[in-house]
């Protein structure tokens, strides 16, 4: 396979202002939607001036962290069986890696969103169920804004005409092809 691009999440700073860039995109949006939805529910009933929401807010966004990654690490095996899969931390980032695995390139965009759509889905009902709209609206979008890195290499693959099949890295993914 021919290497079309190597997308270093790690060491490239303009991918990683565009990271922050979108990521921050994501959480002003979210605020703004929270606002409204505070508006409308009377800031989920009051419920938002209870200590136990800021409580629920924080411990929900932190443990959706390592949920995220448990949920790169179910995709890759699920789409890649008998990849190894190995989870880290470096620089304060929670990371899954099947180094070397390779997948078709849709498999690997549904293995880089999956965390996006199965954690904010099970964290916005999670909320609403508890009566928490607000909650969910503000739960839902700060973990969006953590998607952002996986969101642009996704990005970068589907966009990519000549690419079909992407190599996960230590530092990201690899766009490959399958053409000569």
């Amino acid at each position: 396979m021919r290497s079309l691009a190597h997308i270093d999440v790690l060491g490239n700073a303009e991918l990683q202002g565009s990271i922050m860039r979108l990521s921050l995109a994501a959480f002003v949006a979210g605020l703004v939607l929270a606002i409204a939805a505070a508006l409308v529910t009377g800031a989920d009933g009051g419920a938002a001036a209870s200590p136990w929401w800021w409580v629920a807010l924080v411990g929900l966004t932190a443990a959706a962290l390592p949920v995220h990654e448990l949920v790169h690490g179910a995709a890759f095996k699920l789409l890649c069986p008998g990849c190894r899969v190995t989870f880290g931390l470096k620089d304060a980032f929670l990371y899954t890696c099947a180094h070397g695995a390779t997948l078709a390139r849709g498999r690997m965009a549904v293995v880089l969103l999956a965390p996006a759509a199965l954690v904010t889905a099970a964290l916005a009902a999670g909320a609403l169920a508890a009566g928490c709209p607000t909650l969910a609206v503000l739960l839902a979008s700060l973990h969006l804004a953590g998607c952002a890195g996986d969101a642009l290499m996704a990005a970068a693959a589907l966009r990519e005409p000549a690419c079909t099949h992407v190599r996960d890295t230590d530092t990201g993914v690899e766009l490959l092809s399958d053409a000569a």
